[in-house]
């Protein structure tokens, strides 16, 4: 299993990682940082083969940031995940970052995104119990909550996501209430993580 480092800011986003992470079975596999400082400390300790950075950290300079994390890590897969300037992300691509995941407005599309970025990488984690696997063959969506889970998986907004709809931003929001209470998921990530080992978004 690939070796993983998250650098977030805040010791909340790095608490609800770390429990998705166990949730998923891969939290072995991860490491966090809330600084670039710490960041660089743990990848001196010990290389990663990934390493998903919330671009609010790297700033005010993406391209400098993570040439320093490659200078630690040589070989390791340095993803930004952000809103970050179009022309900012590809600058940092040039500098050796393998690419951007991309968030919405809200907090909680950070959390999503490199959520998304772990099942990503550890695709298979924990194998499911018996009862898990018949609790995701009895969740049903409809079409239209699948749309809005499809678009929470790409980081989107709930205004994102009615704009692409045609529809509110509460109709969206209606929406994610019924799914989280069909997948049993207390908030964005938990429902994207939960939709992904359900093969319900790819």
């Amino acid at each position: 299993m690939r070796s993983v480092l998250v650098c977030v800011r805040t010791a909340v986003a790095a608490q609800r990682i770390t429990a998705y992470a166990a949730r998923l079975g891969v939290a072995n596999a991860l490491r966090t940082a809330m600084s670039g400082e710490e960041a660089l400390a743990r990848l001196s300790e010990r290389p990663a083969d990934v390493v998903l950075v919330d671009t609010a950290m790297a700033r005010p300079d993406c391209v400098h940031f993570t040439r320093r994390l490659l200078s630690r890590s040589p070989h390791a897969a340095v993803v930004l995940v952000g809103a970050e300037d179009p022309r900012v992300a590809a600058a940092a691509v040039a500098a050796g970052a393998r690419g951007v995941i991309r968030t919405g407005e809200h907090g909680d599309d950070l959390v999503t995104a490199l959520t998304r970025g772990i099942l990503m990488i550890c695709p298979n984690g924990a194998p499911m119990t018996a009862a898990q696997r018949e609790t995701n063959h009895r969740v049903v969506l409809t079409e239209r909550e699948l749309q809005v889970l499809r678009g929470m998986s790409e980081g989107r907004s709930n205004a994102e996501i009615g704009r692409q709809l045609f529809v509110s931003e509460d109709t969206v929001k209606t929406h994610a209430r019924r799914l989280f209470r069909k997948l049993g998921a207390r908030d964005r990530a938990h429902a994207v993580a939960s939709a992904f080992r359900a093969g319900l978004v790819s």
